[in-house]
């Protein structure tokens, strides 16, 4: 018999996320700090070569004419660039129009944005 069986759903549901909490509260600390932060200005991000994840407050403002890029209007939105050989790029922009590819993995709406894509943005 397993400690699971005894318990309601309300217990299960409750464990699951003090479970998740702790993992997240050792992992993301520790992935960090293993890997090797360049304080570099967003010229950085000028490079196709790469990956970039942004999050951040961000107003879409439609498709280019090309259709291979989206622009957006960045409030406030955070990025991480890391590039082929392995250096990372991070910063912040604010009040300025930006466009990013059309293909991302994550979510872009109206007002936010939490993605990862292939190359970089244009800022």
């Amino acid at each position: 018999m397993s400690m699971w069986n005894g318990m309601s759903p309300m217990k299960k549901t409750l464990l699951g996320f003090v479970l998740c909490g702790l993992m997240l509260a050792t992992i993301l600390p520790t992935s960090g700090l293993a890997a090797p932060w360049s304080p570099k200005p967003a010229q950085a991000c000028s490079s196709e070569i790469g990956r970039s994840t942004v999050r951040g407050f961000a107003l879409y403002l439609g498709p280019d004419a090309t259709g291979k890029h989206v622009r957006l209007f960045a409030i406030r939105l955070h990025y991480v660039t890391v590039a082929l050989n392995g250096e990372h790029y991070r910063g912040v922009i604010l009040m300025k129009p930006i466009e990013i590819p059309t293909k991302v993995i994550g979510f872009h709406g109206r007002v936010y944005i939490y993605a990862s894509f292939f190359g970089a943005f244009n800022a």
